[in-house]
């Protein structure tokens, strides 16, 4: 009986513990990004969008109003990236260079 319960035991904590996220491939996009009227409007733009599971990496393009995001396709899609984007009060859309 003892033998059992440390079986289930470790079962259930190996499922409490594991990650579900499945790996997927690293793709790109480009968000074209409406509302940056100053030089404090990127870092917020990047740290919302870096905030999102699966991000890998993020630059946010004050002048040219876009941001650049490689992400994990298997944890999070662009609409996320859009979601978290207007969170903090900009608006986004897919924009150019869209799932390299």
């Amino acid at each position: 009986m003892k033998t059992l319960y440390t079986i289930i035991t470790l079962f259930v904590f190996i499922i409490a513990t594991s990650n579900h996220v499945v790996a997927g491939e690293v793709k790109s996009v480009t968000l074209e990004v409406k509302g940056m009227t100053c030089k404090l409007c990127p870092p917020m733009v990047k740290k919302a969008i870096s905030k999102v599971e699966g991000v890998k990496d993020v630059h946010v393009d004050f002048e040219k109003k876009e941001a650049y995001v490689k992400y994990d396709d298997g944890a999070v899609k662009p609409e996320d990236l859009i979601k978290a984007v207007e969170k903090v009060g900009f608006k986004a859309k897919i924009g150019k260079g869209a799932g390299k």
